[in-house]
């Protein structure tokens, strides 16, 4: 099944070309509506599950079985304006797709669980997934958990594909998961939609969690963890991860000079400079991102310290006392 699918989907190893370098980014703002309704071609897809559709928009082809109507109508729509969000939040410019990018949104675990062990294997890890989904090599698959949550794993996986697609550099963890934990506040009335980064439930109860309860990791701590370091220290552990992550990425947004550097890190690891900010060798960072968590644990802490700040003692004093604040404990 994986093969026709593969067949189905042609993804080349460059999907976006940088063409447009010279535009703009968008700039940043209050939070706005965005439509739900996109334009959308639709066509059938025949899966071993039964009828689903194609649904191809101009950023994404989605491939569902989901039922219901709110999926089946509005995901494409809620994915463009995700799109258009991921630009806001990165600063990158908008490039045009040589091809779309590939999702499945899938109606049910049972479904998400057969094409999980074709990608994997029968005894995968990723099959204990309870969230609702995953990215992997730029590829969402995802199936229906249920009311919003469904399009806030979305947007939060479809944050992942960006990345993989747009930036030649791979992102150090507290970055990339800070920001698709960003992504995922949102808030739909009608056909529109809505993105809040700050407003965000679960992450505000887990970061307020974790400093109620003394589980708070500091700046030098937090650099080069990726979630694999917390899920054997429990659940409470994990999602206080996650919930710092979602302070970090909003204070440094939230700090001209800061956002001034996440800024330049996005534009370098889109044209691949990170070898050359960080002195090494061209192609160093290649040869290492083949060596899986080696990765981020090497370059977390440089690349923070490159790009955001070399005072780590002195930003963590200010990191704790907005998260303290944002947490609503001040």
């Amino acid at each position: 099944m994986l093969e026709r699918m593969r067949r189905a989907i042609p993804i080349t190893a460059a999907a976006l070309a940088m063409l447009l370098a010279s535009c703009g980014p968008p700039e940043a703002s209050e939070p706005r509506d965005r439509s739900l309704v996109a334009e959308v071609e639709r066509r059938p897809w025949q899966t071993p599950y039964g009828r689903g559709e194609s649904l191809r928009s101009e950023h994404y082809r989605i491939y569902s079985t989901a039922q219901r109507e709110e999926l089946r109508v509005y995901l494409p729509g809620y994915m463009e304006a995700a799109y258009e969000q991921y630009l806001r939040m990165t600063g990158l410019p908008d490039e045009p797709v040589d091809e779309p990018m590939p999702m499945y949104m899938l109606s049910g675990r049972q479904e998400w669980s057969a094409l999980t062990e074709q990608i994997f294997g029968a005894d995968s890890k990723a099959l204990h997934i309870e969230a609702g989904g995953y990215c992997h090599r730029g590829i969402c698959v995802l199936w229906d958990i249920g009311g919003s949550y469904t399009l806030s794993v979305a947007s939060h996986e479809g944050l992942h594909q960006f990345f993989h697609h747009r930036l030649e550099n791979k992102l150090p963890m507290w970055l990339e998961e800070g920001f698709c934990t960003l992504a995922e506040g949102h808030q739909t009335v009608g056909r529109a939609v809505r993105f809040t980064p700050t407003k965000n439930p679960s992450r505000f109860n887990a970061l307020r969690s974790a400093i109620v309860n003394d589980r708070w990791y500091t700046i030098e701590e937090l650099l080069p963890m990726d979630a694999g370091d917390v899920v054997t220290q429990g659940s409470e552990h994990a999602v206080g991860y996650y919930g710092q992550l979602w302070a970090l990425a909003q204070f440094i947004q939230s700090r001209p000079q800061y956002r001034e550097g996440l800024h330049r890190l996005m534009a370098d690891a889109a044209a691949g400079k990170f070898d050359a900010a960080l002195d090494l060798p061209p192609g160093a960072l290649a040869k290492l991102h083949k060596r899986g968590r080696t990765y981020n644990r090497t370059i977390g802490e440089p690349i923070f310290r490159h790009y955001i700040s070399d005072d780590l003692a002195g930003f963590e004093k200010e990191y704790r006392a907005y998260a303290e604040k944002l947490a609503r404990l001040r």
